[in-house]
Formats: C-alpha cells, sequence, structure tokens
C-alpha cells in the first residue's frame, strides 16, 4: 500500500487557477478581445427577428362529439387526472395543421424571400420558427411566432390560431359525423315504416286492433258465452220436461194411440209437493250463494267447491222427485213459486222452442268463437314478433333522433366560439426579437474569455507540469525549498542563466559584459550570502567541524544556473575570512576559462590541492580549480576522487565547492553527492517536468546525500496580495 505521505497532492486549486491566468494574461486578454469584437459583430449583423404571441385557454377537452353524450361525459371527468395541455400543444405543433396555414396563407406569402418556395418549404419554417410553451400549473398555451417579416409573423399566427380550433374539432368532437347519422337516422325509419305495414295487415286479417286487448276480451267472451250456453241449455231441459208433462209425456201434446204398455203416473202426495218445493228453494238459495262467492273466491277454493258439491246434491234430489212424479213440474215452479193456475199448453210449447232457439244460436257463436280462436292462435306470434320489432325500432328512432339534433347543433358550432377553449390574447402586433441576438453576443463574448481561460489552464495544469512555486516542491518532495531565487529580466538584471550555455548546458560566458559574483552589483550577492549563512548554521547545528567542508551544486540541464549559484555561494564563503575556498567546475574543458574571471585561466583539480602548491586566486581566499574532460565525459569519478581525499583534507582550504554536472543516467553526480557534505539541487521554475525532478530527487535522496533544493527563476504573475507563495 502506497504511503500518502508521498503522494503528490492535487494541483489543482485556486492559487493554480490564479496562477496559470496571470501567467498567460495576454492570451486570456487577446482571446476574450476577440470574443468581444465577435460578440459586437454578431449584435448588430444578427437580422432582425419579430415575434408575435398569442395565448389559449384549454379548461377542458371534449373527447367525442355531443352525439355520444355517455363518452363525452367521461371524457370530461377524465380530463381531471389526463394531462389534456400536452395534447393540445401536439396538436398545435402538428405538421397537419402547419401545412393547412402554409395552404392558407400561400408558401410566397409565408416565405417572402424564397425564389421558388414550396408548400413543403413553407410548412418546415412554420414548425422551425414556432415556439410552444405550456404554462406550469395553469391551463394556458402560450404560442409565438418568429419571422424577419413583421407582417408575416402576425399573419402566420392568426391563421394558425384559427386554424388550430377547427383541427380540435376534427380531432376531438367529430362535427362530420352529421351525414353517418343522419343516413342512419333515414335506415332505422324506413325499416319501422314496413314494421308497422305489416303488423296493420296482419292485424287487419286477424280483425283485431290490439293483441293483449283482444285476447283478453275474447276469452272473457268465450267464458261468458259459455256460461249462457250451459244456463240456456239447463232451461231448455227443465222447459222441455214441463212441456212434456203438460202434453201427456211427450212435447207433442198427446199420448200415442196404441201404446198399451205405457204405464200410468204416480201421483204426488203433498207431502212430496212440499219436498220439491223446498228443494227447489234450497236449490235457488245456494245458486244465489254460489254467484256471490264466486265474485269473492277462485274455483279451487274449499268454500266454492262446498257450494258446488251442495248445489249437485239438491239438483240430483230434485230431478229424483221429478222423475217419480211428473206433476210436480206443473204444479210447483223453478223458483219454488207455487202455480196458482194452470199453465197454457200452446205458450209453454212455444217458450220451449225460443229457448231451443236461443240454444243452437249459443252453439252457433261458440262454434265462431272456436273458429276466430283457431286464426288468432295461428297469427299471435307472428303479432307479437312484430310488435316486438316495433317497439324496437322506436326506440331506436328515438336515439338516432335526438342524436341527428345534436349531430346538426356540432355540424353548426363556429369553431371559434367553444365553450371548452378560447383564446385569452389574440395575435400581438410584432416585437422585435433581441433575447436569441443577446444570448448569442453574450455567449460569443464568453466563449472568449472562457476560451483564453480553457487554454491557459490547459497548458499549465496538463502540458507543462513543472514545479513554479515552492510550496508545490514542498509538497511534491516532503522537503523544504532552501531559498526561492526570483527571476531577472535579461535585459536590465543577469539571472542565473546565460543566453550561450557551456557544453554542459550550466552557464558559461556570453561574449557580453559580465559581473563576477563578488562584484557588489551582482544580482546573486545577496541570495549567495543568504545561501552561506545557512549553510553555517546548518554545520554547527549538525557538528560538521572538519576542514575542508564539501559542498556540490547540480541542476537538471541546461539553463538550471548551477554554475552561478556555485561561483555565487563560494563568494560569498571567501568573504567570511575564515580560511580560503575552493571553487572546483567539474564541467570545464582543459584550457576553458572560468566565466566569471574575465578569462584567467583555472588551475587543475590536482594541482590546486597539493599542499603548498602555487596557485593564483582569483579573488581574496577565493581559488578556482578545473577538471578536465575527453569527449565530453567528466574524468572526475568516484575511484579518483577517493584517490584525491588524502590530498583534499590535508589542503588548507576551508570550503571546496563543486559546480557539479546536471543529473543524468550517466553524469557521476549522484556518486560524488554521497561524499559531500551538502548537496544543493537547483530546480528552475517552469522548467524541468515534475517527473524528472522527483526522480532526480529521489536518487540523490537513495545514494544517501544530504540535499537541499533552491528553486531558481521564480516569477511572479499575480499581485503580491493575491499570490503570496514564491
Amino acid at each position: 500500500m502506497p504511503d500518502p505521505l508521498l503522494e503528490e497532492p492535487s494541483t489543482f486549486n485556486l492559487q493554480s487557477v490564479l496562477f496559470a491566468v496571470f501567467k498567460h494574461k495576454r492570451l486570456v486578454l487577446i482571446s476574450t478581445l476577440v470574443g468581444l469584437l465577435a460578440a459586437a459583430a454578431f449584435y448588430f449583423l444578427f437580422p432582425a427577428t419579430y415575434a408575435s404571441q398569442a395565448k389559449l385557454l384549454v379548461r377542458y377537452v371534449v373527447d367525442r362529439s355531443a352525439i355520444d353524450p355517455a363518452d363525452s361525459a367521461a371524457a370530461m371527468r377524465n380530463n381531471q387526472n389526463t394531462n389534456v395541455i400536452g395534447s393540445e400543444v401536439e396538436i398545435l405543433g402538428s405538421w397537419d395543421l402547419a401545412i393547412q396555414v402554409a395552404q392558407a396563407l400561400g408558401p410566397k406569402r409565408v416565405l417572402p424571400d424564397a425564389a421558388k418556395p414550396t408548400v413543403e418549404d413553407a410548412a418546415n419554417s412554420i414548425i422551425k420558427n414556432l415556439e410552444l410553451v405550456a404554462g406550469k400549473d395553469t391551463n394556458i398555451i402560450i404560442v409565438s411566432y418568429k419571422n424577419s417579416h413583421p407582417e408575416v409573423a402576425v399573419a402566420v399566427l392568426n391563421e394558425l390560431v384559427n386554424r388550430y380550433f377547427i383541427k380540435h374539432l376534427e380531432v376531438h368532437r367529430s362535427a362530420g359525423a352529421f351525414d353517418f347519422v343522419s343516413q342512419q337516422t333515414d335506415q332505422v325509419r324506413a325499416r319501422l315504416n314496413q314494421t308497422e305495414d305489416a303488423l296493420k295487415a296482419l292485424k287487419e286479417k286477424a280483425g283485431i286492433l290490439s293483441l293483449s286487448d283482444s285476447t283478453t276480451a275474447f276469452n272473457t267472451e268465450v267464458t261468458r258465452l259459455g256460461d249462457q250456453l250451459r244456463e240456456s241449455e239447463s232451461d231448455y231441459a227443465e222447459q222441455e220436461a214441463k212441456v212434456r208433462q203438460l202434453s201427456g209425456g211427450s212435447p207433442a201434446g198427446a199420448a200415442k194411440e196404441g201404446d198399451a204398455t205405457a204405464s200410468p203416473a204416480a201421483t204426488a202426495s203433498p207431502k212430496d209437493v212440499d219436498q220439491y218445493e223446498a228443494l227447489a228453494a234450497s236449490l235457488a238459495k245456494a245458486r244465489q250463494t254460489g254467484l256471490e262467492m264466486s265474485a269473492k273466491y277462485t274455483s279451487e277454493n274449499v268454500l266454492v267447491k262446498m257450494n258446488q258439491a251442495s248445489i249437485a246434491d239438491l239438483e240430483s234430489q230434485r230431478r229424483t222427485l221429478l222423475k217419480k212424479y211428473p206433476e210436480l213440474g206443473s204444479k210447483v215452479s223453478a223458483n219454488g213459486v207455487t202455480s196458482a193456475n194452470k199453465l197454457d199448453f200452446a205458450s209453454e210449447q212455444a217458450r220451449l222452442s225460443g229457448m231451443k232457439a236461443k240454444v243452437e244460436e249459443l252453439r252457433g257463436r261458440a262454434k265462431e268463437l272456436k273458429e276466430k280462436e283457431k286464426q288468432l292462435g295461428d297469427l299471435a306470434p307472428r303479432i307479437a314478433n312484430l310488435e316486438r320489432e316495433k317497439e324496437l325500432q322506436e326506440a331506436n328512432y328515438k336515439y338516432f333522433q335526438g342524436t341527428l339534433e345534436r349531430a346538426r347543433v356540432d355540424e353548426a358550432l363556429d369553431p371559434s366560439k367553444m365553450p371548452n377553449i378560447s383564446a385569452v390574447q389574440r395575435p400581438s402586433p410584432p416585437a422585435l426579437v433581441t433575447k436569441i441576438r443577446n444570448k448569442g453576443a453574450l455567449a460569443l463574448a464568453a466563449g472568449g474569455l472562457a476560451i483564453g481561460l480553457f487554454i491557459s489552464l490547459f497548458l499549465e495544469l496538463l502540458v507543462r507540469r513543472s514545479f513554479k512555486r515552492r510550496h508545490e516542491i514542498e509538497a511534491a518532495l516532503h522537503a523544504p525549498v532552501m531559498l526561492s531565487i526570483p527571476d531577472q529580466t535579461p535585459s536590465k538584471k543577469k539571472s542565473l542563466t546565460w543566453k550561450n550555455g557551456s557544453k554542459n548546458g550550466n552557464g558559461s560566458a556570453d561574449g557580453e559584459t559580465t559581473l563576477a559574483p563578488w562584484d557588489p552589483g551582482h544580482f546573486i550577492r545577496p541570495y549567495s550570502e543568504a545561501i552561506r549563512d545557512r549553510l553555517g548554521l546548518y554545520f554547527e547545528l549538525n557538528g560538521v567541524t572538519h576542514k575542508p567542508k564539501l559542498v556540490g551544486v547540480t541542476g537538471f540541464g541546461a539553463g538550471s544556473g548551477v554554475s552561478t549559484l556555485a561561483a555565487g555561494v563560494a563568494a560569498a564563503l571567501s568573504e567570511t575570512g575564515d580560511g580560503k575556498v575552493l571553487l572546483v567546475d567539474v564541467n570545464a574543458s582543459n584550457g576553458d576559462a572560468h566565466p566569471f574571471f574575465a578569462g584567467r585561466p583555472a588551475a587543475s583539480l590536482t594541482k590546486s590541492i597539493e599542499p603548498a602548491a602555487p596557485i593564483t586566486s582569483a579573488a581574496d581566499n577565493l581559488y578556482l580549480a578545473t577538471v578536465g574532460q575527453t569527449e565530453n565525459r567528466a574524468q572526475l569519478g568516484l575511484k579518483k576522487f577517493f584517490s584525491l581525499v588524502p590530498n583534499l583534507k590535508a589542503s588548507d582550504f576551508d570550503y571546496i565547492i563543486f559546480d557539479m554536472p546536471p543529473l543524468s543516467q550517466t553524469s557521476p553526480t549522484i556518486g560524488l553527492s554521497a561524499l559531500m557534505d551538502k548537496v544543493l539541487l537547483v530546480v528552475p521554475s517552469e522548467d524541468n517536468q515534475r517527473d524528472t525532478v522527483k526522480r532526480g530527487y529521489d536518487e540523490l535522496m537513495a545514494a544517501r546525500a544530504d540535499v537541499s533544493v533552491v528553486l531558481n527563476k521564480t516569477r511572479r504573475y499575480a499581485p503580491n496580495w493575491i499570490d503570496s507563495a514564491s
């Protein structure tokens, strides 16, 4: 698991952003200026656009026409839970509606600037420039149309609103259903007429007006006729017996001559006459009681049955006495009243003939009723079926008749006067649209600034991943920075580097007049003196008292400022008066002059450290030595350096400063650094990649070198109150 202390923190923070912005402020300013110019050009060159606006209030939507009231009521109830506004917005923005508007106005009027516009082109333009907004928590739809011609904007929107009402009726209310309903009504009426004609013909054939009434009347008539027939037959039988008695036993009036076998009739006693009269009276009373009970009870009632049994018993007894004593019929009437005078035979016979005619007439009527009953029984099912069809067709006809009236209302309805949708605001006068122009100009202006900021951040945070300020090095290497040296402007001040670097890239004379590091006017003097004081304090605190004290100075390549810093530190140490200081240039070739000493040659390192060797000082207590190179390869390796250690300890130098080669895979710097009492690692700001610096530092630490970092050529881009880190 990686050590969190060794993980490099994120470089994206407010200070990094400000540093990148102020460093590339020219780029940001130029990009912003270009954006502002583009915004100004867009603002003044953008074509003028005019817009007209209308507002529609959708209270509810009837999804069916008035010809279907049940569905319409259900649809209106369901509108409370349905987003009908979205459906109306889709209708307003439909292709069909745009085509209708384009055809109504004409393509040339919709697109006056086009050469040969078509209806499809005009419809596309309408849909493209149409804006529909459904108000939040309201039932209002805001309809806007934009066009470069103000009169076109108003005309198109006005036609669109008018056509929308018609389209709404076509979609939701089916106003074209009037013809269909009218045809259906005519067909139902024709079928009803046919049924009525067929039913009338059957009733005329049956001789009835109403099947139910005729059936009831017929049954009543049959019952009544049956009762009359039975009563007439009973009276006829009684009258026939009476006539027979008057005629001497036969209806003809006399007994046949020669009928020797006829026995004389028995003579009834007064007791028999009284019994016959009592039976007749009881029979009349029982019949009257039966008539009264039939009006109250049915034939199945017990009392009715008992009464009928009593009547039958009394009738049987009466007939038995009458058969035994025929003369009782002439002496006593049927109602129990005794005849005062003997009835005339001729009148009784005439009465008998009348009763016979009545019975025959009733029988004829009964026969006729039976024939009518048979005929009615044959026609009744057909009549009942036709009556049911008539009732059903009459109900259908009434429904279609009412539907036809409602469809006629829908047909005649003015689309602009629908109760469920109304225009809250008719198309307004055209107004200049500045929203798009302002947004476009603002976007271009902000885009220029954004592009400049993006490029700056991209270069600094992703492409040029170098150390720029001391706190970045301290956070990444987990080591304090000894000193931060600001960059010097080449035209006015001398920096740690020269335009023409030496072969190893650490700096040399550029042919111009330069100052020596010990010169009071050299810019390195205050920084080298600060490093001198910190080195002395370090050696004092850590008990480094031996002589000479070895200090190495190295970097990462050309322009790092190693040579300048090494010379400046050596010059600062030589001014303390504690001893002599030797500056060893490990990078100079044989015979080359050191850049700080006006072309005077320096002695070799071997000769310089020999005891009592005569060498020339470059300044008070400051001496210069060089290590020669062959084929650009440094000759001071570990083996040679170890061979020089005895001479180094025997020399009379207090400090030896090594201007070492830059860190690389082939340089001896890593090995030599382990033998130094202190190594100063010069890191140029905004130069080397972070990974290169970290790798070099880790290699030095792995060699157990005592390393201190010096940040060189730091630059301040932001004001001091913003960027306080150097």
